[in-house]
């Protein structure tokens, strides 16, 4: 029986608070990689499976989150799924070896996985149409304060406490968040009961699995080796295979005809090449930071902080510009913004001076806090509310795989180049001081090609956005009832 009765903004405070805690520990982590990397004594490649595993199997698990929304309890869904990501967060505290911390970084993603998908589709069915830019504002800023606190948040603990305690943090907060959906959560996403079809759940772990573990393979072994090779083809074909059957099957896990409705495609893809952004410069400014410019973890977060309170600002505007019809313009000047800030970021040097690079951060983030939440909000905005838990898990899938794929590619890259521009290790012997300006000098060619790849892309983006029709007046949805407001 779905609840009609609700305190509308105690019920949306739980679940920003809980979008909030799985959007802070993904950017918190970030100041803390390249301390990882010295105390796990492991590559570039190998640490960023920190954020590409997580967001793999985020990713794999947002199609299942629409026949969970359809099928079971709102608030002991959310319950269920916080709990996993407290399950997580506890084994990351304790690990003592990188293997244990991946798995525990592995059990919050699938605690995340869901409960991310959830977190529009629950907004979407307590506001009506008229108010579809409160959702937009409201994840905006989420995606603006989440950054803003977890670069600096993990620089201090990590300075003044160690890796772990960016963990042991969390845990009260999610306690806290637990307790939150105790109380005040409801169900209010409509319900359907259909089966779940395993064989599509299977494709979509092997599909999207094998995709991803063959990118993340180019770092350390190459584009043709066929460990990086044949999983991707094999991943490909299985995707397709995944998305034929969702198309013939009676009750799909994913209803892919949400894809051909109205903005939804071109805004999940400027939505995913959005995310790639936001998080392939955020894993390599923090090494660049550190590694190359000496800086602490916690001056790099502060090196971060004013891009993103510039995201936080921005998110309100973005809101309020997508209520007002605004969307496929301010979309498009998110995009472009963000593309020629990346770019600009492709050319900075061992040398550039900090303020820029804090400038520049700061640009690209007034583009993403325009282009990300109203790219997916303006998507969903042609879907019928029967769709809107798909959409919302369409949009998400697309997202996550993007950002795994996109994060994949760009640190591959990065390490690709900057392998193949380091020095001869005789040089150390002879003349120790040119070998770590010349290994410097690589680490900065590889950021460069990185950075110019993702410029690219944003290009894609951009021209995504020129294809985006002015958004009709959305369709009236039912809305379960608040007890009060």
């Amino acid at each position: 029986m779905q609840s009609k009765s609700y305190i509308r903004w105690l019920l949306v405070a739980a679940v920003i608070l809980s979008a909030f805690t799985m959007m802070i520990n993904q950017t918190i982590l970030s100041v803390a990689q390249p301390h990882l990397m010295n105390t796990f004594n492991i590559s570039t490649s190998t640490v960023q499976w920190l954020s590409t595993g997580y967001s793999l199997v985020s990713g794999i698990l947002i199609p299942v989150t629409a026949w969970l929304a359809d099928r079971f309890n709102t608030k002991w869904l959310m319950l269920s799924f916080e709990t996993i990501f407290l399950v997580g967060t506890v084994v990351a505290a304790v690990a003592g070896s990188f293997p244990v911390l991946l798995i525990a970084r592995l059990i919050q993603a699938i605690g995340a996985g869901v409960l991310s998908g959830m977190s529009m589709t629950i907004l979407f069915s307590v506001y009506g149409p008229e108010e579809r830019s409160v959702p937009t504002t409201l994840m905006g800023l989420v995606f603006g304060l989440a950054p803003a606190i977890g670069p600096t948040l993990g620089g201090w603990l990590v300075d003044g406490w160690g890796w772990q305690s960016i963990f042991y943090v969390m845990i009260p907060v999610t306690v806290i968040t637990l307790i939150m959906i105790l109380i005040f959560m409801a169900d209010v996403v409509p319900h359907r009961i259909v089966p779940l079809d395993w064989l599509s759940v299977i494709l979509s772990m092997v599909g999207f699995g094998g995709i991803l573990y063959g990118a993340s393979n180019i770092g350390d072994h190459g584009w043709l080796a066929a460990i990086s090779f044949w999983p991707m083809v094999l991943g490909v074909l299985i995707m397709v295979a995944f998305l034929f059957r969702q198309s013939r099957i009676a009750n799909p896990i994913l209803q892919i005809k949400v894809f051909a409705k109205g903005n939804f495609a071109l805004a999940s893809v400027i939505s995913a090449i959005a995310q790639i952004s936001m998080v392939a410069v955020e894993f390599i400014l923090p090494i660049y930071l550190q590694n190359i410019r000496g800086l602490t973890a916690l001056q790099s977060g502060l090196t971060l902080l004013p891009g993103a309170i510039v995201m936080f600002v921005m998110s309100p505007v973005a809101g309020y510009l997508l209520g007002k019809g605004r969307g496929k313009q301010i979309i498009i000047l998110g995009v472009a913004t963000m593309t020629l800030s990346t770019l600009a970021l492709s050319f900075i040097t061992v040398s550039t001076a900090t303020w820029i690079i804090v400038a520049l951060y700061a640009l690209r983030n007034v583009g993403l806090a325009l282009a990300m939440m109203p790219s997916g909000t303006l998507g969903m905005q042609s879907l019928t509310p029967d769709l809107i838990s798909h959409g919302s898990a369409g949009n998400n899938m697309v997202r996550q795989i993007g950002a795994s794929i996109g994060t994949a590619l760009l640190v591959s890259v990065m390490q690709n180049v900057s392998d193949n521009a380091a020095p001869s290790t005789a040089l150390l012997r002879t003349n120790p001081h040119a070998y770590v300006t010349q290994v410097h000098q690589a680490f900065m060619t590889g950021t460069h090609a990185a950075l110019l790849v993702a410029a690219g892309i944003g290009v894609v983006g951009i021209i995504a956005g020129l294809f985006l029709k002015t958004e009709a007046k959305p369709k009236q949805a039912p809305v379960a009832e608040p007890a009060k407001d």
